[in-house]
C-alpha cells in the first residue's frame, strides 16, 4: 500500500461509521488503572474520604470527560466543584439530583450557541451513575486534591504502567487508548448526530468542520443522545469482563463503606426524567421556605438557525406548482414559452436543492455531460467534483423541461443545444445561463406571494434538506450518510476515493424519493395529462 492509500484508509477511519476500538484490550488497561492505583494508594476504611477515593473520583470524571489525555502537570487537573441543585452550571461542575426517589448525578457540558458558549447539566451516563452518587451521598466536601495528591495523581498516570500478573498473557491497549476512549467512540460513532459530537469533541475535533451548520437540535436532544451513547460505550467493556477471572478486578471499595462494588455498575429504575423519548430535559432547584421543586429549563437552541417551516416549505411549492399550471397553455406565442421556460427553469433549479442538497452556485444547473441518464451527475462542488442521485421526482421535472426544449425549436430559429441541463432564454432564445442572483430573485419574489415580509435565500432549502436527512426516521440514516449526501468530504473521500456499497446506495436512494412525498409535491404525470386536457378542449 503506498504512502498516499494509507493516508486516505486512515483519514476514513476515523470518519463516523469506523472500527471502534476492540472492547476488551480498553477493558484490560482499565482493570490495569484500578490495580495500579490500589497498590500505590492503599484504599482502607476510613469515617472521612481517603486520598484513594479521592484519586479514583478525579480518575474517572476526567477519563469521561476527555480530559485525562491531556493531564501532564497538576496545572492541568482542575478543580471539580460539587454545586446544589439551585445552583447555576458552570465549567467543571457536578451536582446531585433526586427526583422519585431515585438519585442521579450530572455533570456540567458545554454547548456552543448562537450567543456563546453556555453550560448544561448532562446526566451521568448508566454505568459511572452508582459510583459519584455514593460517592456524593457520603460527603460534597472533602474531595479537592491537595498539592502533593496532585503530583501523586500526574506520576500515576503518566509513568510507565505494568500489567498486573492476573493479566500476564492478555493484549490490553496503551493507556492514551483508555483515555481518550469517550471521544474516540463519540467520533466513530455514525448514530451520534454531528452537533452532539461537536458538544463531545469541540469545533476541531469534527470530521468535517462545516457540517454542524447545517443542522439544528435543542439541548434537551443532544442531552438524550449523549447520555445514551455514552451508556452504550460503558456496555461494550462491561460485557467483555463478565469472565469470572475478570468481573472480580472491577470491584471498587467504595468511599467510607467497607463495601465493594463493580465501577461499571447500572442503575436500575432510571428516575422518569430520563425515560422521556428523544428528550431529556434539565432542571433547576426552587426553594422557598416550606418547599423545594425541580422546576423545568427551557431548552437552548443549538446549531443552524436558517430552518425553513416544513409547512412553508410545502405550501411555498404548492404555490410554484399552481402558478406553473397558470403559464402553461396547449398552444404558445414565443413571449407566453419564453415566460413558461424561464419559470420551469427557476423552479428547477430549486427543485434540484431541495431534493439533493445541492449549493447554490452561480450556475444552478447539471451539464449534459456529466449527468447520466438523469440518474446520476458529477457536480462542481466548492472547486472538487462529486457524485449525486436524482430522484425520481427530480427525473420527472427535468423531462418535462425536455419537452419544453423541443418546443424552443420551433419558436426560436437562433435556439442551439445547451450544453446545460436547464436554462433560461431572452426575447431572441438565446441560452441564458442560470445563476444565483437570478434565482434568489426568483425565490424572493415568489415567496412573498406566500409569506409576506419573510425573506429567504435560496442556500436555506440546504439547511432543510440537512435537517430532513438528520432526522429521517424510514430509513434512519447514520451521520456518515448525511455528510455524503451534503458533499461533506475530507481527505481520501473524494470523487473517485470514495466508497460505495450497493446497499448503502438504495438507502440513500429511498431517503431522497421520499422528499417528495414529505413535502407533499404535486405529481408531474397529473400535471401532464392537465395539459393534453387542455389541449384537446381547445380543439373541440
Amino acid at each position: 500500500m503506498s504512502k498516499l492509500s494509507a493516508i486516505k484508509r486512515k483519514a476514513r477511519q476515523r470518519n463516523s461509521g469506523g472500527v471502534f476500538p476492540e472492547s476488551m484490550s480498553v477493558a484490560l488497561t482499565l482493570l490495569t488503572a484500578l490495580h495500579r492505583l490500589k497498590s500505590q494508594r492503599h484504599p482502607s476504611v476510613n469515617k472521612k474520604i481517603s486520598p484513594y477515593d479521592r484519586h479514583l473520583f478525579y480518575f474517572v470524571y476526567l477519563w469521561l470527560t476527555g480530559e485525562l489525555v491531556d493531564c501532564k502537570t497538576i496545572d492541568d487537573i482542575p478543580t471539580i466543584d460539587i454545586l446544589t441543585g439551585s445552583e447555576p452550571c458552570r465549567a467543571n461542575a457536578l451536582r446531585r439530583v433526586r427526583m422519585n426517589n431515585i438519585s442521579w448525578v450530572e455533570y456540567a457540558l458545554a454547548h456552543d450557541t448562537q450567543h456563546g458558549i453556555k453550560w448544561q447539566w448532562q446526566p451521568l451516563p448508566n454505568g459511572l451513575n452508582a459510583y459519584f452518587s455514593h460517592a456524593l451521598t457520603q460527603s460534597i466536601e472533602h474531595w479537592d486534591l491537595s498539592v502533593h495528591e496532585k503530583e501523586a495523581f500526574i506520576d500515576w498516570v503518566t509513568t510507565k504502567w505494568r500489567t498486573p500478573p492476573s493479566l500476564s498473557g492478555r493484549y490490553r491497549m496503551r493507556r492514551d487508548g483508555l483515555f481518550g476512549y469517550f471521544k474516540t467512540l463519540a467520533n466513530l460513532d455514525s448514530s451520534l448526530s454531528t452537533l452532539s459530537k461537536r458538544t463531545l469533541l469541540g469545533e476541531a475535533g469534527l470530521h468535517h468542520h462545516s457540517a454542524s451548520a447545517y443542522q439544528s437540535q435543542d439541548s434537551d436532544q443532544l442531552r438524550y443522545e449523549i447520555f445514551h451513547a455514552q451508556t452504550r460505550y460503558l456496555d461494550r467493556l462491561r460485557q467483555v469482563l463478565m469472565d469470572p477471572k475478570l468481573e472480580p478486578m472491577l470491584n471498587i471499595p467504595l468511599p467510607i463503606t467497607a463495601n465493594e462494588r463493580s465501577l461499571l455498575h447500572k442503575n436500575d429504575p432510571l428516575p422518569e426524567h430520563l425515560l422521556v423519548a428523544g428528550r431529556i430535559a434539565e432542571f433547576h432547584l426552587d426553594l422557598t421556605e416550606a418547599t423545594k421543586t425541580y422546576v423545568k429549563m427551557p431548552a437552548l437552541a443549538i446549531g443552524s438557525q436558517r430552518m425553513l417551516e416544513v409547512d412553508k416549505v410545502r405550501h411555498f411549492f404548492r404555490y410554484l406548482h399552481q402558478q406553473g399550471r397558470q403559464i402553461t397553455h396547449p398552444q404558445y406565442t414565443t413571449s407566453a414559452l419564453r415566460e413558461l421556460v424561464n419559470f420551469r427553469a427557476n423552479e428547477l433549479a430549486l427543485l434540484f436543492i431541495v431534493l439533493t442538497g445541492a449549493r447554490p452556485t452561480h450556475a444552478i444547473t447539471l451539464e449534459q455531460a456529466y449527468c447520466f441518464n438523469f440518474q446520476y451527475a458529477i457536480v462542481s462542488d466548492k472547486g472538487r467534483w462529486r457524485s449525486i442521485m436524482l430522484p425520481d421526482y427530480l427525473q420527472q421535472a427535468i423531462q418535462r423541461f425536455e419537452l419544453l426544449k423541443q418546443q424552443l425549436n420551433q419558436f426560436f430559429p437562433k435556439f442551439t443545444p445547451s450544453p446545460m441541463v436547464w436554462f433560461e432564454i431572452n426575447e431572441m432564445g438565446e441560452q441564458l445561463p442560470l445563476t444565483a442572483r437570478t434565482l434568489r430573485h426568483f425565490m424572493m419574489l415568489n415567496w412573498s406571494q406566500c409569506f409576506q415580509n419573510d425573506r429567504v435565500v435560496p442556500y436555506q432549502l440546504r439547511h432543510f434538506f440537512a435537517q430532513h436527512a438528520r432526522a429521517a426516521l424510514d430509513p434512519v440514516l447514520s451521520t456518515q450518510d448525511v455528510d455524503q449526501l451534503m458533499g461533506h468530504s475530507s481527505f481520501g473521500e473524494h470523487l473517485g476515493s470514495d466508497m460505495h456499497f450497493p446497499a448503502s446506495q438504495r438507502k440513500l436512494k429511498k431517503h431522497l424519493n421520499g422528499i417528495s412525498d414529505f413535502l407533499q409535491l404535486a405529481p408531474i404525470m397529473e400535471e401532464s395529462r392537465y395539459v393534453q386536457l387542455q389541449y384537446i378542449t381547445a380543439l373541440l
